[in-house]
């Protein structure tokens, strides 16, 4: 599994992308041909998944890359936890385990996935055509810098560029 690298966060790194947050009943792979299938993204499913550490427990992301009409990235990306794992090095105690909720984000619960797109345009576009789909719940259009932590923003923009 890819093990996330992490960048330095006082680089000039370009993070304001534009994302949409979707909730789902749809599987991820279900969401990716539905999207490949109706608008041409080109959504294919990285090999691995995806592990990221946070706060001593590792996470795991399904992840597909395409690109929009322009050419431009794109980047699905799922939490396919049921839970956590803990770190090798980590005991398990019975009276003292707390299994985290499975959320794709902290601050963010009500969503399945994220779609990571550079052209706000397309993302407000595609967010409209989201909405017509009866399993597709809720697609909100967000810009991850100004609505996320920046830590989450830093777990978004590594995941993307692994």
């Amino acid at each position: 599994m890819p093990r996330i690298k992490h960048v330095n966060a006082l680089s000039n790194e370009k993070m304001n992308f534009s994302t949409l947050g979707i909730r789902s009943e749809l599987k991820d792979y279900e969401l990716a041909y539905w999207l490949n299938y109706n608008y041409d993204l080109g959504l294919i499913a990285r090999l691995d998944v995806t592990d990221v550490q946070i706060n001593g427990s590792i996470w795991e992301y399904n992840v597909y890359d395409g690109t929009d009409h322009n050419g431009e990235t794109l980047c699905l990306v799922m939490n396919v936890s049921s839970g956590w794992r803990p770190e090798a090095n980590e005991t398990q105690n019975l009276f003292g385990s707390v299994l985290p909720k499975k959320h794709l984000l902290t601050t963010v619960k009500h969503w399945d996935c994220v779609l990571i797109a550079e052209n706000n345009e397309f993302a407000v576009d595609l967010e409209t055509a989201l909405k017509r789909n009866s399993k597709i719940t809720t697609a909100s259009y967000f810009e991850a810098h100004t609505q996320l932590t920046q830590s989450e923003t830093h777990l978004l923009y590594e995941i993307r560029n692994v």
